[in-house]
């Protein structure tokens, strides 16, 4: 394959600057983009003239009061391109194909399976059937565990890929493909950008990512944010974990780790918690002592604002187990630092969440560090 020459990139990075300014804004007009990309009428005409050919924009009449013929703005063809979303997880697979605008197109679900790659494969070839016509922008899958996302590569995981590299297994697909550690996903798709904070799952593991200065904070061995396996030296009675070390956080408090503990169900702990059970209660207080120790050390040293929390285990302990971490937290930290509070994420789809990284990913540069790649 020919390396694009100087020429080609130009365009390409003007039309994606272009498209940007028009997801961004939604309906914006030619003088405008040629006012802000600083290129000249002639060269916004051109490109805009095969981006509508592309189909990726419309013309948009625009209504007003005054006479004489209505503007003509410029949208994102939203109904027309689509992306596929991948969630993967120990409770199955979830493939949806979305509409750029997040509509569902065709959403599929499957139990979990121990021949899983074979199940994504046939899932998301459905998928893209159901895309029919339309421009698909990518696929993005989301994955509990360690994930190399640069080389596509499960490393560590509870779903049964480990070893797997995702992205080759698909390329045969011809789309662009994300593996991405489901935390990270979140994260990246929060609409919190200008905040530091950090993004904890509490779930069968627990997972979390750091986003700072607008980025994901990402490691050359793939482990940051592996919260679950910071070591809570105030436990007297520390177990061993799989990761080899003894008395790391998710060895007391990963629903996993609660139910060998507790010998009951989560849910049967968390009916028992909200009745203040003489037996429970106690148990359950200490555990969010144990997360507030290395959490409040992280939010000293990396000076985060919020901590936002998700999973199954936040919505059974419910505000009140919030409220505990909180107070906790707070014990251990200066009185000149900068942190606001603990906060539930909002309700997400992790489909749909993966299929919006496709579509930020695609139209917004600085998703991708401000570079803009062909591939």
């Amino acid at each position: 394959m020919n390396k694009a020459t100087s020429p080609e990139v130009m365009k390409l990075n003007n039309k994606k600057a272009i498209l940007e300014f028009i997801y961004s804004e939604k309906n914006i007009y030619r003088a405008q983009i040629a006012d802000r990309t600083r290129l000249s009428n002639q060269t916004v005409t051109n490109l805009v003239k095969e981006l509508k050919e592309e189909g990726f924009i419309k013309e948009v009449t625009m209504e007003t009061k005054g006479k004489g013929r209505n503007p003509i703005a410029l949208s994102i063809a939203l109904d027309e391109l689509c992306a596929i979303g991948v969630e993967i997880s120990v409770r199955g697979v979830t493939v949806g194909c979305f509409n750029a605008s997040g509509q569902v197109i065709r959403r599929d679900e499957h139990p979990p399976t121990d021949v899983i790659l074979p199940i994504v494969k046939e899932m998301l070839e459905m998928a893209l059937k159901a895309a029919d016509a339309k421009t698909i922008l990518g696929i993005a899958i989301s994955v509990e565990g360690v994930i190399n996302e640069s080389k596509g590569l499960v490393v560590k995981s509870s779903v049964g890929l480990e070893g797997v590299n995702l992205k080759e297994e698909l390329r045969y697909l011809g789309i662009k493909t994300y593996i991405r550690n489901d935390v990270n996903l979140l994260a990246e798709t929060s609409d919190r950008q200008e905040e530091n904070y950090m993004m904890i799952r509490f779930d069968r593991g627990i997972g979390a990512a750091l986003f700072l200065n607008g980025a994901i904070l990402r490691s050359d061995h793939n482990m940051a944010g592996e919260f679950g396996h910071a070591i809570v030296y105030s436990n007297p009675s520390p177990r061993p974990c799989k990761c080899g070390k003894t008395g790391c956080l998710t060895t007391e408090a990963s629903m996993s780790a609660i139910e060998t503990h507790f010998n009951m169900s989560v849910l049967d702990v968390a009916e028992a918690y909200h009745a203040e059970d003489p037996e429970i209660f106690p148990k359950v207080e200490q555990l969010s002592r144990y997360i507030a120790e290395p959490l409040a050390n992280l939010i000293t040293i990396m000076d985060l604002e919020k901590v936002l929390v998700t999973g199954t285990l936040v919505d059974l302990l419910g505000e009140k187990f919030l409220q505990s971490i909180h107070r906790a937290v707070h014990e251990r930290l200066s009185v000149w630092n900068s942190f606001q509070g603990i906060e539930v994420l909002e309700a997400y789809d992790f489909a749909e969440r993966s299929a919006k990284f496709v579509v930020e990913k695609y139209f917004l540069r600085w998703r991708n560090g401000g570079a803009i790649s062909k591939k």
